[in-house]
């Protein structure tokens, strides 16, 4: 899906915002076409009108002007075939205005105190006698145009008005859109990450994936924008710019069509570098939120161990690397960009200038007014603004199609089936059948695994760090699936788990983790959690019974205690005992507990032990420990070691086999953690 696509599908049932948008850019874009045109009848009409040569008549109207008893009108402005008198002429120089009773011939003209001296390009020269005019016959002399000057000076200040009016309700438009974009691109972010499978945050550290969510969505903000303000504008000024200078000089119009083989060329190589130089900040950027993450997570570690030295150094590493990315773009829009923009605009000024120099002192009866000039000057400046875009907002729009390629990589990422469906209760049967499995293609980590579990048992999965335990249980709860039909199979009930969809099959599963994990909110939200149907009564009684007592006699508020970000207000066996209580709440038929003892304190494990008779009520139980003392009372136990399954059976057949359960049970035994009591 391209970009544009992606951007269209959250504009989507907003079309009235972004049909607002483009109109008032459109209207924007009319009124800038209009405006060299109307300052250009101001000037040449109006302003420098007057220099038209003026007729003697012998009668009197609006248009007439009458000058020491003689009436004259413009010569333009005669009827055709109407006789008049001498033509005389008003010469506008350095601020003041002269009389000629002749007509002006064009050429360079030369003043002295009461002379004018005309040479025209073939070098004939012309000698006519010349008047300053009062102020008072200045303004007779205006009098026949000032009400139309007065209209297009309205008309001028009326345009700006409403070019005015029309950017703000743009910006309005364009600020409301762009809002409601960000805010539903966080939501499908959010939605997305709860249904990603676990293998997808493997690769992207937790810091990376949080600027992905909010900072990276800001390529869908820069991307609408531009396309609004800038692309729209853009080709609308660009468009209407050609408009004007075919109308005003089809020749040189045409002449500038010259410089686009080289502008292309310059504009491609130009992207092709700044695309690499974007994509490298980019990623240097999510590193470095990534690495303030880490920093922030992990402080109290930092302290404790002193090693704020370090993780500085490491910090302004990534640092130092951001910023020499972010110098190479800057260095290339300076050298090559942006920067480049300003040199354009003079060559055209000094082009246009010498364009028209030339044809005035070559062309005989081509006269080039201020107007033109200027009135080409703006649409010329209005062709280069479109290439001006390119190299000031390109940088933009390629960070934008980076970041918008980052943020789908988690909407339109590898979802996992989230269908849920009513299923009856699981009985609890669990069965492994041949079970292989890799992260990684061909480093197994569980080779030809296989044991049953009967409704209702306990058990207990040991083995040394790195044998396969967690893995079992991830693939049992479905973080992970089996690749193929030769990694062999996993049933529940004597059903295919791969067959189910993984919503409706967890709907029965319940799991405590190692580090508890638990939300800001209270005690009673973090146990409800993902369920708004139990009861405050039904919370309280799964405390009392697996002895979270002290939890309601330590708080006052009890169920309703606030709990900080990430439980730093509990202790790790509070954390733990909520951790349970959230489990059995919604009544699993199946209960793994991932290492739910291995740091808490022996107290706390004596209450864990409780739980776990609780727990074992009704429903399979499967416990993977470290601590022998949580799973000898066990109905069975799998012993795993390097991926395979080495032993199984209850802790006294286990214990008196003497392989490799009985030298971790006597191990720990030594070391106390079976304390006081005699247990074979």
């Amino acid at each position: 899906m391209t970009n544009i696509k992606r951007l269209f599908r959250y504009i989507k049932g907003r079309y009235h915002l972004f049909f607002l948008s483009i109109s008032m850019v459109i209207i924007v874009q009319i009124l800038g076409f209009l405006t060299p045109l109307l300052v250009k009848v101001i000037l040449d009409d109006y302003l420098l009108g007057i220099e038209a040569p003026w007729a003697e008549v012998n009668y009197v109207d609006s248009e007439t002007v009458n000058f020491y008893n003689q009436n004259y009108k413009q010569v333009k402005n005669l009827d055709e075939n109407e006789t008049h008198g001498k033509i005389v002429t008003i010469i506008i120089h350095n601020a003041g205005y002269y009389f000629v009773e002749d007509e002006v011939i064009d050429g360079q003209r030369v003043f002295s105190a009461d002379k004018l001296k005309v040479t025209t390009s073939d070098g004939e020269q012309y000698e006519y006698d010349i008047y300053k005019l009062s102020k008072k016959a200045v303004f007779d002399f205006y009098a026949p145009i000032s009400t139309s000057l007065i209209f297009m000076i309205v008309v001028l200040f009326f345009k700006s008005i409403v070019v005015i009016v029309a950017t703000y309700v743009q910006h309005l438009s364009v600020g409301r859109m762009i809002n409601y974009i960000a805010r539903d691109v966080r939501t499908d972010c959010m939605r997305s990450i709860e249904r990603l499978p676990i293998s997808f945050f493997e690769d992207i550290p937790a810091g990376k994936l949080s600027s992905y969510v909010t900072n990276d969505i800001n390529g869908f903000i820069t991307l609408y924008q531009q396309m609004v303000n800038v692309l729209t504008g853009a080709v609308l000024s660009f468009t209407f710019a050609y408009v004007g200078m075919f109308y005003l000089d089809p020749k040189l119009a045409l002449l500038s069509f010259l410089a686009y083989p080289f502008i292309f060329i310059w504009i491609y190589f130009y992207l092709k570098r700044l695309r690499k130089t974007a994509e490298k900040v980019n990623e240097s950027r999510s590193l470095l939120t990534a690495k303030v993450n880490e920093i922030i997570n992990g402080i109290n570690i930092l302290q404790i161990f002193n090693f704020k030295k370090q993780t500085i150094k490491e910090y302004n590493e990534i640092n130092e690397q951001f910023t020499d990315e972010q110098l190479k773009e800057v260095r290339l829009h300076i050298t090559s960009g942006w920067n480049m923009i300003g040199i354009i605009r003079g060559l055209i000024l000094v082009a246009i200038i010498m364009y028209f120099g030339i044809r005035e002192l070559t062309i005989v009866g081509i006269t080039i007014s201020a107007g033109l000039i200027y009135a080409y000057y703006e649409y010329l400046t209005k062709i280069v603004e479109p290439v001006n875009i390119v190299f000031t907002q390109v940088s933009a729009f390629e960070h934008a199609m980076v970041q918008i390629n980052r943020a789908s990589s988690i909407i339109e990422g590898p979802m996992e089936d989230y269908t849920q469906e009513k299923i009856a209760r699981f009985q609890g049967s669990i069965k492994f059948d041949n079970v292989w499995f890799a992260y990684h293609k061909k480093d197994y980590v569980l080779k030809g695994v296989s044991f049953q579990i009967e409704p209702g048992q306990f058990v207990g999965l040991v083995g040394h760090t790195g044998s396969g335990k967690s893995s079992l249980m991830n693939l049992l709860l479905r973080f992970y699936d089996l690749s193929d039909r030769h990694s062999g199979k996993i049933y529940v009930d004597g059903v295919d788990i791969s067959t189910l969809p993984k919503r409706t099959y967890r709907t029965h599963i319940g799991i405590v983790l190692q580090e508890p994990v638990l939300f800001k909110g209270t005690i009673a939200s973090n146990i409800r959690f993902g369920s708004k149907d139990i009861t405050d009564q039904q919370i309280e009684t799964v405390l009392k019974e697996i002895g979270g007592d002290r939890l309601l006699e330590k708080y006052s508020l009890g169920i309703h205690q606030p709990i900080t970000r990430a439980g730093v207000n509990m202790s790790s066996g509070e954390k733990q005992i909520i951790s349970i209580a959230r489990a059995l709440v919604h009544n699993p038929s199946i209960l793994i507990m991932d290492e739910a003892t291995s740091h808490i304190d022996t107290e706390t494990e004596a209450l864990i032990q409780n739980a776990l008779k609780v727990a074992s009520q009704n429903r399979t139980v499967i416990v993977i420990a470290h601590r022998l003392s949580t799973i000898y009372r066990a109905d069975k136990i799998i012993v795993l070691d390097h991926g395979l399954k080495v032993e199984e059976g209850t802790h006294e057949e286990l214990v008196k086999k003497g392989g490799a359960y009985a030298n971790m049970y006597h191990s720990q035994r030594a070391g106390a953690f079976f304390g006081k009591e005699k247990v074979a």
